[in-house]
C-alpha cells in the first residue's frame, strides 16, 4: 500500500511565520544553554582527573610554519598516548585559523597579548591533563623512539626529576654534531641514535627546555616557571636550581635524539633583548649565588637525598618547594581566602585581615595541610609577637642581619638563610624585628632549610 506523506503545515500569515521562527531561536538558543551547562558540569566533574600519557606543550610567538613542522612530526613520530597543546603569544600569522583547521587534534589557547615564554609553557601547564609532561620548542622536529626512550629513563629511579633529550641546535652537553645533510638522513640517523641505552644516560647541572620530560608529580612538588625570568635562559635556570634544591637529578637522555631547525642562539630584536636583560636582572635578584645555595643543601643541611627511601619520607611531607618558604606568615591563593602558615598547616583567617599577604599559586597552597579556622584576632596576636620578637628564647619570626650583610630568618629554634634581598623583600621580611647575635651565638643554632622567594604566576585558568 503506498504511504501518503503529510503535508507541511504553511504559514498563511506574516505573524505567523515570524512567530513560527522566534520559537526555532528561542529552541535553539534553549538547546545551546543546555549542551553548554551539561558540558560545564563534565568539565567541573573532569578537571581533577588525568589520563595515562603525556601533555606535549609547544608555544609560539608568530612562528605558525614551525608550530605546523613540530605538530605533524609529533604525530607521525610518537605512538605512545599524549595530548598536544599549543600556547600562542598574540601572534599576527594567522596560526589560530591552522589551529582550527586540526578540528579538536589540538587543544590550543590563544593569549591577549603576549606573556613571554614562561607565562605561554604555565598556561599550558595549567591546561595539562597527562600524567607526564614534556615542554617542547616549536623549532624541534621530533624522531622514531623519542619520547618512548625519554619515558623509559624518567621512570627508570624516582632520584630523577627532569629529563632532556640532545639534538644538533642545543647548546653544551646535550648537543650533538649531526652526521647528515637533509630531514630525511636526519630520520635515518635518529632511528640507528634512538636504540634504548641506559649507558648513554648523563646527569647535569642544567637542562634545555627545548625538550624537556618530567611527571605530574614533579609539577606539584616544584610548582609552575617563575614568571619573573620571562625569557627561556634564565626560566631554565631557576627551574632546574628549583628542583635540584629538592635533591632530584637532571639526566640528558643520548638515546633519545630530536632534530632542531634553528640554532638555540636565535637573532633578537631589540624588544625581545629588553625583556632578556629584565630576566637576568631578576634571576640575579632572586638568587643572589644560586650554587652557593645547592652546596649548602649538599654538605651542610643533609637535606641531599642519596636513595629512594630519604625522597618517598620527603614527598610523605609534601611540602616540595613550600619546605623553602618561611612560617609564621599570611597567603591567599585564587580566592579571597587567607591563609595563616605555621608548622606546616595552613588555617583559613575568619574575620578582616589587614596585614600583609603573599600571593601564591594553588600548587604551592595545596601542598600545606589544612587545619582548623583562625580568628583574625588570634592571629594578629602571632604576627604581633613575631614582628615584635616576643618569643626570642625560641628565636621564632626574627631577622639576624650578619656583619657581611647575610640575613637569617629565626624560626622555630633554628636559623633559615635567606638567599637574596629580593626573598626578604616578597616574604615581608624587611617588617620583622632584628636582632643581634655574636658569630659563636649564630653557630650553635642548627640550620634549617634557606628561605627562597616565591614563583611569580601572573594569570590562571
Amino acid at each position: 500500500m503506498r504511504r501518503i506523506k503529510n503535508k507541511a503545515k504553511r504559514l498563511k500569515r506574516k505573524s505567523e511565520l515570524q512567530t513560527h521562527v522566534n520559537k526555532r531561536f528561542e529552541d535553539s538558543n534553549r538547546g545551546l544553554e543546555e549542551g553548554y551547562q551539561q558540558g560545564l558540569e563534565a568539565g567541573f566533574k573532569s578537571f581533577d582527573s588525568y589520563f595515562d600519557g603525556t601533555s606535549i606543550i609547544v608555544t609560539s610567538h608568530n612562528e605558525a610554519e614551525s608550530v605546523k613542522r613540530c605538530i605533524e612530526s609529533i604525530i607521525n613520530y610518537t605512538s605512545l598516548s599524549y595530548e598536544i597543546i599549543v600556547v600562542d603569544n598574540n601572534s599576527s600569522d594567522g596560526i589560530e585559523h591552522y589551529l582550527k583547521q586540526l578540528n579538536g587534534m589540538v587543544r590550543y589557547h590563544i593569549l591577549s597579548h603576549n606573556h613571554g615564554f614562561a607565562g605561554a609553557m604555565n598556561r599550558g601547564l595549567m591546561m595539562a591533563k597527562g600524567t607526564t609532561i614534556l615542554l617542547l620548542s616549536n623549532d624541534v622536529v621530533c624522531t622514531d623512539n623519542w619520547l618512548h626512550n625519554l619515558l623509559i629513563c624518567l621512570k627508570s629511579n624516582p632520584s630523577i626529576g627532569i629529563v632532556g633529550a640532545v639534538s644538533n641546535g642545543m647548546n653544551g652537553e646535550q648537543r650533538i654534531e649531526p652526521f647528515y645533510r637533509s630531514v630525511e638522513n636526519m630520520q635515518e640517523f635518529a632511528t640507528l641514535n634512538n636504540i634504548s641505552d641506559p649507558s648513554r644516560w648523563s646527569t647535569s647541572e642544567r637542562l634545555s627546555f627545548q625538550c624537556l620530560l618530567f611527571s605530574r608529580d614533579l609539577l606539584e612538588k616544584v610548582g609552575f616557571l617563575d614568571e619573573g625570568c620571562i625569557e627561556r635562559p634564565y626560566v631554565e635556570e631557576d627551574y632546574c636550581i628549583r628542583v635540584r634544591n629538592l635533591g632530584l637529578k637532571l639526566v640528558y637522555a643520548g638515546d633519545a635524539f630530536v632534530h632542531l631547525t634553528s640554532d638555540d642562539k636565535k637573532i633578537r630584536g631589540s624588544e625581545e633583548e629588553a625583556e632578556k636583560k629584565k630576566g637576568l636582572l631578576y634571576f640575579n635578584d632572586k638568587w643572589n649565588k644560586p650554587y652557593e645555595v645547592l652546596n649548602s643543601l649538599a654538605h651542610n643541611s643533609g637535606i641531599h637525598w642519596t636513595d629512594a627511601r630519604q625522597l618517598a619520607e620527603w614527598d610523605e611531607r609534601r611540602l616540595g618547594e613550600s619546605a623553602f618558604y618561611p612560617q609564621a606568615i599570611a597567603v591567599k591563593g585564587l580566592t579571597e581566602t587567607i591563609f595563616w602558615i605555621e608548622d606546616g598547616v595552613r588555617r583559613a583567617i575568619e574575620g578582616i585581615w589587614d596585614g600583609p599577604v603573599i600571593q601564591l599559586s594553588q600548587i604551592d597552597l595545596r601542598r600545606w595541610t589544612i587545619g582548623p579556622v583562625l580568628k583574625e584576632e588570634e592571629v594578629q596576636q602571632k604576627l604581633d609577637l613575631v614582628q615584635g620578637g616576643g618569643q626570642l628564647t625560641e628565636l621564632h619570626g626574627s631577622i639576624c642581619i650578619k656583619a657581611d650583610g647575610g640575613m637569617y630568618y629565626m624560626e622555630k629554634g633554628m636559623k633559615r638563610a635567606i638567599v637574596s634581598p629580593l626573598a626578604a623583600e616578597a616574604w615581608f621580611m624587611n617588617s620583622r624585628s632584628q636582632i643581634s647575635l655574636l658569630e659563636s651565638e649564630l653557630l650553635d643554632v642548627p640550620d634549617g632549610l634557606p628561605i627562597i622567594g616565591p614563583t611569580k604566576l601572573r594569570q590562571a585558568l
